[in-house]
């Protein structure tokens, strides 16, 4: 069987047919930094239309949840769907995974918890955060319910997926390489669980404080409320 080279760790990795993107990484980076923009953009003027009254950190929550919700199923949900395949593709979100998968090999190997955490992903956390992003945008009731279901989603996926490749000594790509060790494993992830952990937080005080709340407007109505229905009920 002859050995198709590649780029990826550990170097004994078999991925038959494999084919060089042709697209380089400045092109792949580009289209992914203009496309997380555009979604800025739009769900920032969105926040901007139909509730001009959210602060600068209320709109910016949209936009997380925005451009979360559409890397949860477009990107993640296409490694998903073609996890076995990509490695042949030559499709613009083959090539973009075919380049992550240089800091991480488990992304072109079909490992079975990255599949299944991925899968999780798209189909849980993705329509998850746009239903947030909606509720923020409608001033629902439940907008911090859904925000610590999600958000402790996506830290509780990031967490595995990152300590999984600590503790197998990071063997599935170049550790410490500028780019894809600390550019794409650290820094990429890492934002999936900074904002995901601050926002978690602050969805457990504000519902912790409504209960609190909530409990204190029963007692304090309680023997008023009982008077008034043994008045009626006389």
């Amino acid at each position: 069987m002859t050995k198709v080279p590649h780029p990826y760790l550990p170097a004994h990795l078999h991925l038959p047919n494999f084919l060089e993107n042709s697209l380089t990484v400045e092109i792949l980076l580009g289209a992914f930094g203009v496309t997380v923009a555009v979604v800025v953009v739009l769900a920032w003027n969105l926040a901007k239309r139909f509730r001009p009254d959210f602060s600068s950190l209320s709109r910016a929550k949209i936009c997380w949840f925005a451009v979360s919700g559409i890397i949860h199923l477009v990107i993640e949900g296409y490694f998903a769907g073609y996890h076995k395949t990509l490695h042949a593709s030559d499709s613009f979100l083959a090539q973009v995974w075919k380049e992550y998968a240089k800091g991480d090999s488990r992304y072109i190997s079909s490992d079975t918890f990255t599949v299944v955490m991925e899968t999780f992903t798209c189909v849980v956390d993705g329509p998850l955060c746009l239903w947030t992003a909606w509720a923020y945008l409608k001033n629902k009731p439940y907008v911090h319910v859904l925000q610590l279901l999600v958000s402790t989603a996506q830290f509780y996926g990031d967490f595995l997926y990152m300590a999984i490749e600590w503790v197998e000594g990071f063997v599935h790509g170049p550790q410490y390489h500028p780019l894809y060790f600390w550019g794409y494993f650290i820094l990429m992830n890492s934002f999936w669980l900074i904002i995901p952990g601050l926002l978690m937080l602050e969805s457990a005080c504000f519902i912790t404080k409504a209960v609190r709340l909530s409990g204190l407007t029963k007692v304090k109505n309680g023997p008023a409320a009982a008077k008034r229905s043994s008045h009626k009920s006389s």
